[in-house]
Formats: structure tokens, sequence, C-alpha cells
């Protein structure tokens, strides 16, 4: 990754693009006529993909194709998405990918550039400045703009702002801040079967992703170069897995089990969202793209007792947010690519994005964070924007070994939660098997 390109993004995450006006386009004369053809896409079986099928039908009255948006779990996702490229599948179009696999997806030659396709179209369709820089740093590798980031998710702490006030506490803003209200709430008589905080121990990817969603906010950093700011992140990949901070982390969510909910050290995503929604914990953080459901009775038992906040940091530190989500690409071998890339110009497009978040997508502009009705639709977005302005764009890794590494940092990490290991013993195997991961592809030396 070149070092123009990381300033840009980290200018980018810090300075408000100033967010162009939603107008009307003139779909009917802009898109193509492509009756008689599909377009398929693979979509992670997250809660939007509803509101991504909700918008199919308005691209096929526009354009008469045939639009089917299948959904996968994360890790399927993953394995189907890479053993298509390797076969040079065809099947399905638009690939929806996390941001951190752009790096093994542009090694294996997966996507087609949208920055080699978008010259023909109006720079206000695109609206490249208007993608909060978090994320948009998300859909670019070694200098080039692969996909548009329209998936976008932040985390920010939730927590039962009734309980808060009935107990006169204040919102935690350390980790040692956070455990002692954990601690509060948990086996209280007065608030009976609650516990304090949800966190994402599950073995694998869920605890290795936990480690990344709070290292930097703890001081530390992963590997050497990559820190809040850094303008080579990849320069020096020398891992510091074990470093004191890293394993006062790993402590830290170690002692944190405690003040959980029952069989928490096994808990991932919708674990814990679903533990806050039934109104069982105090606290979680968790990515954004699940925060509308806690206002929807069908799914929480918590509408209207809830606020959010910042995500805690270390004494003496400040939060860094995560940024995750996912990034809409071409695939490389699609038969369909003119049609598919029509789709995706017009549902990435600042009018259409509104409309998605509107329905159940998730902001990724500055636009529709601005707008004055989903801010009125959606008022936990003001808290998240502050979080999608701050957050670091390389928070995990992005290049090839992404995914091995995540899994076997958290193997690692879920080891300590449970007590397997010591916090220091488990890290110092994580060292050991990321620096001899990353000696064999050649990344170290």
């Amino acid at each position: 990754m070149t070092k123009q390109l990381l300033m840009a993004t980290v200018a980018a995450s810090v300075v408000l693009a100033a967010a162009p006006a939603v107008a009307e386009t003139d779909w009917d004369s802009l898109l193509g006529d492509h009756s008689g053809k599909s377009i398929n896409m693979m979509v992670v079986n997250d809660p939007y993909i509803e509101a991504i099928r909700k918008m199919e039908s308005k691209f096929e009255g526009l354009t008469g194709a045939e639009v089917t948006t299948d959904g996968f779990g994360y890790d399927p996702l993953h394995e189907k998405e890479i053993l298509g490229c390797s076969q040079q599948d065809d099947q399905y179009d638009v690939l929806f990918i996390d941001g951190i696999w752009v790096g093994e997806f542009v090694e294996a030659d997966c996507l087609e550039p949208v920055e080699d396709l978008w010259g023909d179209t109006d720079p206000a369709i695109i609206a490249w400045d208007d993608f909060v820089g978090s994320i948009a740093g998300q859909a670019q590798w070694g200098g080039k703009t692969y996909c548009l980031p329209v998936g976008a998710y932040w985390q920010v702490m939730h927590y039962r702002k009734d309980l808060f006030d009935k107990a006169g506490l204040k919102v935690p803003e350390t980790f040692e801040e956070t455990m002692e209200a954990a601690k509060f709430f948990t086996n209280n008589p007065d608030y009976p079967g609650m516990s304090g905080y949800a966190m994402n121990n599950r073995r694998g990817a869920a605890a290795g992703q936990q480690y990344f969603e709070w290292i930097y906010s703890a001081g530390g950093k992963p590997w050497e170069s990559n820190y809040p700011g850094s303008e080579e992140p990849y320069a020096d990949q020398t891992p510091l897995l074990n470093s004191e901070k890293s394993v006062e982390l790993v402590k830290f969510f170690h002692d944190m089990v405690a003040y959980g909910p029952p069989g928490g050290e096994q808990y991932q995503w919708d674990d814990r969202f679903n533990a806050f929604a039934q109104g069982k914990v105090a606290m979680i953080n968790a990515w954004s793209v699940r925060t509308p459901g806690l206002s929807d009775p069908a799914k929480s038992n918590i509408v209207g007792k809830w606020a959010s906040a910042q995500m805690p940091h270390a004494k003496g530190e400040k939060t860094v947010p995560p940024v995750g989500g996912w990034i809409m690409c071409l695939n490389k071998h699609s038969k369909n690519k003119e049609a598919a890339w029509d789709f995706m110009r017009w549902f990435a497009s600042p009018e259409i994005h509104k409309e998605w978040a509107m329905i159940g997508g998730v902001p990724s502009r500055h636009s529709a964070f601005q707008d004055p009705e989903i801010q009125e639709k959606l008022p936990w977005t003001k808290e998240l924007y502050t979080a999608a302005k701050t957050a670091w764009t390389e928070g995990r890794p992005r290049h090839p070994l992404t995914f091995e590494m995540i899994d076997a940092i958290g193997l690692q990490v879920n080891r300590a939660i449970i007590g397997e290991a010591t916090p220091q013993e488990a890290m110092d195997t994580a060292q050991e098997e990321v620096t001899e991961m990353l000696k064999s592809e050649g990344i170290l030396k």
C-alpha cells in the first residue's frame, strides 16, 4: 500500500468531507436496457440483506434485469467466494466482501477495479469523497480502488440508560469504569437476572476480531508499524501480540467474563446482541448493522430503554472505534459486467444509498449521516457518526493472511478467556504462531 494512499485515507477518516446534496437522477437515461440478463449477488447474511432485497425490484423496473441476492454466513461466504475465484466461476456477478479480505481477493485476481469503470459516470453519482474515509480506505489496495464501500459498520457501546439512570451511574469511559459498572449490575438483587457486559469471546474469528476491536483503545498495536495515523502501517509487520498492553487487554477480557452472562465465554456476534436485546445484560459493544433491531419490538425487549456512547478506553488513552463492514465488488470472471456495474453504481449512489438506509441498510456516506430524515428515524446514528469519523481504517489486517491470522489470534485469546492458559502464555503462543505464519509467506524475514 502506498504512502500517498494511506495519507489520504487517514486524512479522510478524521476530516469531515463536504456532503453533497442528494439529488434525483434520471436513471432511465443513465442505465442500460438489460432485459433478459440476470445479476446474481453473494452477500453476508446480516440484517441488511432484507433491505437489499427490497431494492431489487426498483432496479429491475428501470433496466429489465433480474436481480437475485443470495445470503451466506460469514465463514461460508469467504470460503465460497475465494473458491469461486480460484475456479474463475462466473455464477455470481457482484461479491460483497469484508473490507479486511480485500488484499487476499486482489492478490487472487478476483476483482475488476471499479476505478477502471467509472470514467464515464457523473462524479456526483460515484461521489467518492462522500463515503466516510475510514470505510472508503477498505475498498482500496495497492493504490487502486477496487470496490464501492456501501455496507459500513462501526462500533459504539450500547448501554441500558434506564438502569444507569436508576442506579445513578455515569456512563463508563475507561476499561476500569466499565468493569466496575459491569460488576455493579451482575448478581445485584435490585436488578435480578442481569449481567454486566456481553463480549465476543468465542474461539476463532469472534475472539480474534474482538482483540482488534479493542487493542488500539488499550494503547497497544498489533504489529510494529500499525497504529492510528501511521503513514505506512504495513511497513514493519513484526507482531506485538505479547506486548505488555496486549497481555493486559487479554487479561481484561478474561476478568470481564465474571460479569457476563452464563456461557458468555463462548458468545459471538449474534449472542451478545441478543442478550442485550432480551434485557439480560447492561452493556455491549456491537457492529452498527444490528443496532436498528434494538428499536424493533419484534426483536427487542428494551425499546426506548437504551442509548449509545463511544467504546471505552484504557486509562490515559483514547477511544479508537472499530470499523468493518462490506464492500461491493465486481467479479472479474462475470459474464454480465455491464449490467452488474450498472447495478453497483446505482445502488451505491447517494440517492439510492439514502433510500436503502431508511429501510434497514447501513449508512456509509457523510450525506446519509447528515440527512435530517435519517437522523430523525435513526437518532443513534449521531453517536455512530462520531465513531465513524475517528475510526482507524487499518484497525484489522487487510493482507492475504488476514483470515488465518485473525483465527489464530482468536484461538489463543479464547484459551486465556476460559483459563486454558494465562494471558501471557496464550499471547506468547499467538506471537510465535503469527510470526511463523508471516515468515512462511515472506512477509517477515
